[in-house]
């Protein structure tokens, strides 16, 4: 019997370990918190910044607080809207998970965007700095 659960367990990670396949080298985004604003039940956070292919990007991040056995960490969905040098616009779902370590707080998340595409986004805030950092992966 452990030898069947041992089995099942190494196909369903390995079948999992599969299923996303980051494409290429990360995206780069650079951006500064532009509002905030709590709630009972998480917060709200507004970013501005840019970003090679999609140009100026204003993000938003609905927080949630849904965990209450650890505070400093919930779930998230947001929205993002580009707009590059052409003129040419660009949207996203957002959804994920967020923690906070100290002043950081660090986002995971997987946007599904207008053009097509989906990407795995690594997001650092500095709540001290109000800077922003992500790294973003093309998963399609």
């Amino acid at each position: 019997m452990k030898q069947l659960i041992l089995m099942f367990v190494l196909m369903t990670t390995s079948f999992a370990a599969n299923s996303l396949d980051i494409r290429g080298d990360a995206n780069v985004f650079s951006g500064k918190i532009t509002s905030v604003t709590l709630t009972d039940d998480g917060g709200v956070i507004n970013v501005v910044g840019n970003t090679g292919k999609y140009g100026k990007v204003w993000l938003t991040y609905n927080l949630a607080l849904d965990n209450p056995n650890h505070p400093t960490q919930g779930s998230f969905s947001g929205r993002a809207t580009a707009i590059n040098d052409e003129g040419a616009r660009d949207a996203a779902s957002r959804q994920g998970v967020w923690e906070r370590k100290g002043n950081i707080i660090s986002f995971y998340s997987l946007d599904d965007v207008t053009d097509g595409n989906f990407y795995l986004c690594l997001t650092d805030m500095n709540l001290s700095t109000d800077t922003v950092d992500m790294k973003f992966y093309s998963v399609k």
